[in-house]
């Protein structure tokens, strides 16, 4: 399967991305399709083609996956085994999904590539955990208030 290559797969060798894309199963999702469900049993991991995909937790948007190559159900990999999210296409979409069990065959017999593998998925949910709090930031200010380091607030800084 050709396509722009994911973040994920970034520096990994080609024969090693090789074995994992033939893992993939190409599949098309019409606009509103669930893909997976939060609290639900997280066996598929999914990198995006083309199309968006919406992660929200509970009635909350939380991300939006829009750029091919961006990976998505990464619980399936983290031994959480648990979604901690529902992603719902907000477009028709094209993505690439990976059972769990068949790319832990293949990281177990290349330890190198998968610790890479591993790190790459590490620094994609490290860049998006930071894009979520900067988008948050602008609602939460605590810049009023003086916590001491304890986070708690102790008092309200006086005005100068």
């Amino acid at each position: 399967m050709q396509f722009k290559q994911a973040d994920i797969l970034g520096g990994l060798d080609k024969k090693f991305i090789a074995r994992i894309m033939d893992l993939g199963v190409k599949s098309t999702h019409e606009r509103g399709e669930v893909l997976f469900k939060e609290g639900k049993s997280a066996q598929y991991f999914y990198i995006l083609i083309k199309g968006s995909v919406r992660l929200s937790m509970g009635d909350s948007s939380v991300y939006t996956v829009s750029h091919g190559g961006e990976a998505l159900g990464w619980s399936a990999l983290a031994g959480r085994y648990i979604y901690t999210a529902t992603a719902t296409c907000l477009e028709p979409s094209t993505l690439i999904a990976f059972d769990r069990d068949d790319l832990d065959g293949i990281m177990m017999k290349d330890p190198v590539n998968a610790a890479l593998f591993y790190k790459n998925l590490s620094l994609t949910l490290g860049n998006r955990l930071v894009s979520m709090v900067s988008d948050l930031s602008e609602y939460l200010s605590v810049a009023e208030h003086v916590s001491y380091g304890t986070g708690q607030v102790q008092e309200m800084e006086e005005a100068l």
